[in-house]
């Protein structure tokens, strides 16, 4: 959600049913980035070795470590707020309404991906 009102307040264009994979998103690196996020959620030490050093030589260590960080960071948040059961605020809610529609995320469930990454 972020992404879409930073580029709002730096007024940059961004398409966020890219995150879906069927168009670009319209961020720098943004292949590498996904590659570091499927990576971190997979959890293959050898996967994310690779990324690893991929990362370093295109974007630099600095940028990998906010990369891994943040990727890390995302994947055990939505894992804890699911666990436990955490709904979404109202406020959040009614705000992201039309961009959870638009990109699907209300139908990206737990268990949804559970079936598909075990």
């Amino acid at each position: 959600m972020l992404l879409r009102r930073s580029g709002e307040i730096s007024e940059e264009s961004y398409n966020l049913s890219g995150v879906l994979g069927d168009d670009d998103v319209g961020v720098e690196d943004e292949g590498l980035l996904v590659a570091i996020a499927e990576a971190v959620f997979a959890g293959d030490p050898i996967d994310l070795a690779h990324i690893r050093a991929e990362a370093v030589r295109s974007i630099g260590a600095e940028k990998f470590v906010d990369a891994i960080g943040i990727a890390s960071g995302f994947n055990g948040i939505t894992k804890v707020a699911n666990a436990t059961g955490i709904p979404l605020d109202t406020r959040t809610e009614e705000v992201t309404a039309s961009l959870r529609q638009q990109i699907g995320i209300d139908d990206y469930s737990e268990s949804h991906k559970s079936s598909l990454y075990g």
